[in-house]
């Protein structure tokens, strides 16, 4: 690992930079200054900039405006979040059509649409074949996974096919009024839980689409048309081992879940390519 405190050494060293969103360019509360700056000087040099992001609560147009209100100026290409990769995913394993509960916003929702899923609600019928679980905000939550759970039990107990879908595999995230808060990952581990206490170790599991899962990573590189990509990431779990095990380069900034001054790798970590205690 190399320590490092800006980006201006590795601007030629890549073809494109996959910059993460909360934690590395936004806070929950605001612009992250420096990185917003780095990003902007890499765009100014002629360099790709794309942000990855597992976010899936709001549609990349709506995403593209908060970020413009905030001040960064992008366009809907800048964008991947994994709620977009829906639209493959439903084609490829045959899903259009499907009646579809979602776990999260309207605009999650909206994605699910977008790929031909027929969108209900879990707490008005358990006539479904595939969950969304997208995000952890606007809908009853305990009532909503207590109603998840049981009908996905109903179905696998009756022999009837079920598709868990989790677009965003984190677990927390810097929070608006609060420090961190406990996003969909974490929810979603919570019903493989409950669903293994009921129905045993070959109970169905999620389908991840977002970091650190190759699906996102796949869909940046070919985006990019190139492999020699670096990810700017502060999760250790999804930004770094996703980039390492799709063999890309990463640096590990101190502005997010990290606190990458005391962080003391352990054998299991993921390796960065750089760390970047602070920006200057």
């Amino acid at each position: 690992m190399q320590y490092l405190y800006n980006l201006d050494s590795l601007v030629d060293r890549y073809d494109g930079f996959l910059f993460d969103a909360y934690g590395v360019l936004y806070d929950g509360k605001g612009l992250i200054e420096p990185c917003v700056a780095a990003w902007q000087k890499l765009r100014d040099q002629g360099k790709p900039t794309w942000i990855l992001t597992n976010g899936s609560s709001r549609t990349i147009d709506e995403t593209v405006t908060m970020y413009r209100r905030l001040g960064l100026q992008l366009t809907p290409s800048d964008i991947i979040n994994s709620a977009s990769l829906l639209l493959g995913y439903y084609t490829e394993r045959g899903l259009i059509g499907n009646r579809t509960a979602v776990l999260g916003t309207k605009s999650s929702a909206a994605y699910v649409e977008e790929a031909g899923g027929i969108v209900v609600n879990p707490l008005e019928t358990d006539d479904y074949s595939v969950v969304i679980m997208a995000n952890q905000t606007d809908y009853p939550l305990l009532e909503s996974l207590e109603a998840v759970l049981s009908a996905v039990v109903t179905r696998v107990e009756g022999g009837l096919p079920i598709q868990l879908v989790l677009t965003n595999p984190d677990l927390i995230y810097p929070h608006q009024t609060r420090r961190f808060g406990i996003t969909a990952g974490s929810f979603a581990l919570l019903l493989e839980a409950a669903l293994v206490a009921r129905l045993g170790p070959n109970a169905p599991k999620f389908e991840k689409l977002g970091k650190p899962f190759p699906r996102i990573f796949n869909d940046a590189i070919k985006r990019a048309g190139s492999k020699n990509l670096l990810m700017v990431g502060d999760q250790l779990e999804t930004d770094i081992r996703g980039a390492q095990n799709s063999g890309l380069d990463s640096i590990l900034v101190g502005t997010g879940m990290i606190r990458v001054d005391l962080w003391k790798p352990t054998p299991d970590d993921p390796v960065p390519t750089y760390v970047l205690p602070e920006w200057r």
